[in-house]
């Protein structure tokens, strides 16, 4: 019987296995399920869960799900971010936070906005053509101040390239859009500290972010297959070649695996959809577990910290254990410190990272001259951040095209070549199932 064929265990072949009416196969690499999504245990019993990890869960029906495979597992938190700027720390989101800035950099900000969305006051034409790209698309959202001493510098640090590279419909949803009076009130104190998509986030009680991967696969009627590899695929014949030399048939596949890793498996790919694949990019993201004892100082304790200015090797740095103070030891803290582009000079000279690593926490004052260095454990995320450059929609849509028509469908935020969180990766999961349903 054909069979149809799940590629990886993270939360969108999960889901996509846990919501689908007909026998599957659901295969992954590694020993346990999660992908990206899980909790790796790190010294003296620290919990670190890859970087931020934090479930919103604004669809009715997904959160449903979740607290059914954890009941009365998961904690609610309000969001405890801020930005590192000039020396202070603002409140996130940034362009509804400016006061206690300096009083130049907020009236650059306050200035900005007001001549992005009423350029007839200053004697300008609104322009008449779409934005461009992406730095376009903030400007005209923000203005000059905002995208300045913000937007542009933090996000082209995280991706490592120009946003005029970038097109104009990335992360759009996740960048909160505060109104002109939200900013004006921000600017004089009056914080909006609850606007955006993740003002507010639910985590496990237990066990770190895996409790959910582990949860989705012990309610799956069929266990995945563990430390199983694919070597090979063949869309003409619909078959996928295992590691062990196994052969299994499909009539329907969801890929779920980084879709440029995919596609290096594929055999019979046309030449058409190797030029498309090869044009496909994505930033790579290196970061640090740490793992503290101490105290720390005031600014120790916010659940994550954005750093636009270069003077930072990180773009931003979250705490575990802020969050979910059982994620580290008494008396310990932990950190994720993430970094993108700029950081790849430094991997040759592990020593000399680790040390401006220290430099800049310490700099910032999230760490302290009392605090013990207990571990310091460098990770890596191939592909991290997917570029939306021009190439980009064009580029995925051939090789997705040509994927449908032999049975394939790619979902998910690597699988699906896209940017998402966990409950975009479980939504995308889920449609795939009630596709084949109803087919």
């Amino acid at each position: 019987m054909p069979e149809t064929l799940i590629l990886g265990a993270g939360l969108t072949g999960l889901s996509c296995a846990y919501h689908l009416r007909r026998p599957h196969q659901l295969l992954e690499k590694e020993a346990e399920p999660g992908g990206v999504v899980r909790t790796h245990v790190r010294g003296d019993g620290f919990l670190c869960d890859g970087t931020g990890h934090w479930l919103h869960l604004r669809n009715p029906g997904m959160r449903a799900l979740v607290e059914k495979l954890l009941p009365g597992q998961l904690i609610e938190y309000e969001r405890k971010a801020v930005i590192h700027l000039q020396g202070k720390f603002t409140p996130f989101p940034f362009q509804a936070n400016t006061a206690g800035l300096p009083a130049q950099t907020v009236l650059d900000c306050l200035l900005g906005l007001l001549q992005a969305r009423h350029p007839e006051d200053f004697g300008r034409t609104a322009p008449s053509a779409p934005p461009r790209n992406f730095r376009e698309s903030l400007e005209r959202m923000f203005g000059e101040g905002i995208c300045r001493h913000f937007m542009i510098p933090y996000n082209e640090k995280l991706l490592g390239v120009k946003l005029e590279e970038i097109s104009t419909d990335y992360a759009d949803r996740f960048i909160p859009k505060p109104s002109l009076e939200d900013v004006i009130k921000g600017a004089l104190g009056f914080s909006r500290e609850s606007l955006g998509y993740n003002a507010k986030f639910v985590y496990p009680r237990e066990e770190g972010i895996s409790a959910l991967p582990k949860a989705l696969a012990r309610a799956l009627p069929t266990p995945p297959r563990y430390q199983t590899s694919v070597t090979k695929i063949h869309l003409g014949s619909q078959t996928a070649v295992l590691a062990s030399g196994e052969k299994v048939s499909f009539r329907h596949l969801l890929n779920t695996m980084p879709l440029v890793d995919f596609l290096r498996l594929v055999e019979d790919l046309s030449p058409k959809g190797r030029e498309a694949a090869a044009r496909l990019r994505a930033a790579t993201v290196h970061y640090y577990d740490i793992g503290v004892r101490g105290q720390g100082t005031p600014r120790s304790h916010y659940h994550w910290v954005y750093f636009p200015e270069p003077d930072f090797i990180f773009y931003r740095v979250g705490s575990y254990s802020a969050v979910h103070p059982s994620a580290a030891p008494p008396g310990c803290r932990s950190y994720y410190v993430e970094m993108s582009g700029g950081v790849d000079p430094w991997l040759k000279k592990p020593a000399e990272l680790q040390a401006r690593v220290l430099q800049d926490l310490r700099k910032a004052e999230i760490l302290s001259g009392g605090d013990e260095i207990l571990f310091m454990e460098l990770c890596r995320i191939p592909h991290a951040y997917v570029l939306f450059d021009p190439h980009y929609l064009t580029s995925r849509q051939i090789v997705e095209e040509e994927l449908a028509s032999h049975g394939v469908k790619i979902a998910g935020r690597w699988g699906g070549w896209n940017y998402g969180g966990m409950e975009d990766a479980l939504l995308e999961g889920q449609a795939a199932a009630e596709s084949w349903n109803s087919s």
